[in-house]
């Protein structure tokens, strides 16, 4: 079973997370995602009728001195990133399989990458979780990607070109709810689904190890540099959504284009001064 695309996660500052601009929630239904087990971080969601939802994630401050709340969010994988961006995205293994066989699956991967030649690997899985602000207990399993010993990669380098993975221990309906509440799956904007993540690389050696993970997790891609990705619900229209990577002199970026049955359309602005963030919505029938 190949892996399906879960989600992908934008970073905001805590009180931005509280009250999200208008650009955004004029386009997109937002739901309350709760606070992480720890509770460093906490998440509000933006589901979509393919399963795949945004994560839309701050650090909590203020349990603390400045120095203790710094000092929680260094500790965090995404605690080095700036605020007001796309920062990551992750995959999964949808469909109706056990924890153990999940695990199987995940072993099975993370030995084909580590074999592939790239300097490139998945770590083993660390348990997580989340509570729901109605008080339900989610858990889960992560795995985040690094750079075998002899590479130079920073783990800010490695962030966000290869997918972490996220494995649920309960039930993920209750993760994403978007089949059994699907009135959080309708958005302003008519969106539905994911239509692309485009991953611009600085590094050029970089980009083309990405390539032989990517044929590990993905196959072989259809067109250069771009690959077909399996989402947990197949939409209406029966598009799905693309995966793209690409060299970029200007900096590491991801960009994120969804399908709409409304008009195509740009939705974009800043969480934070001096990043914006755009969105496209590609029409699709529905």
């Amino acid at each position: 079973m190949p892996p399906t695309l879960d989600h992908i996660v934008l970073l905001v500052p805590h009180n931005v997370l509280q009250a999200l601009p208008a650009w955004l929630t004029d386009a997109l239904t937002v739901t309350p995602g709760g606070q992480h087990a720890g509770g460093v971080t906490e998440n509000q969601l933006v589901l979509f009728q393919d399963g795949v939802y945004i994560e839309i994630i701050a650090f909590v401050g203020g349990s603390g001195s400045d120095e203790e709340d710094h000092a929680r969010r260094k500790s965090h994988r995404w605690g080095g990133q700036p605020d007001g961006h796309i920062i990551d995205w992750a995959i999964g293994l949808a469909g109706a399989v056990t924890p153990e066989d999940a695990d199987k699956e995940f072993r099975q991967t993370q030995k084909a990458v580590g074999a592939a030649g790239a300097g490139l690997a998945y770590k083993d899985l660390v348990a997580g979780g989340r509570t729901t602000p109605d008080g339900v207990v989610l858990q889960w399993a992560t795995a985040s990607p690094a750079a075998v010993s002899g590479e130079s990669d920073s783990p800010h380098e490695i962030t966000g070109t290869l997918p972490f993975w996220c494995i649920d221990r309960t039930g993920r309906q209750l993760r994403v709810p978007y089949a059994t509440r699907p009135e959080l799956a309708r958005h302003p904007s008519a969106a539905v689904g994911v239509a692309s993540v485009t991953l611009h690389v600085a590094d050029a050696g970089l980009l083309d190890r990405l390539r032989r993970v990517y044929a590990v997790l993905f196959g072989t891609s259809e067109t250069d540099d771009e690959w077909v990705l399996a989402v947990p619900e197949t939409p209406a229209s029966g598009k799905l959504p693309r995966l793209r990577i690409a060299h970029s002199e200007t900096g590491q970026k991801i960009e994120l284009a969804l399908f709409t049955t409304g008009p195509a359309q740009t939705v974009g602005g800043y969480f934070v001064e001096g990043w914006r963030v755009d969105i496209q919505l590609v029409h699709v029938d529905g």
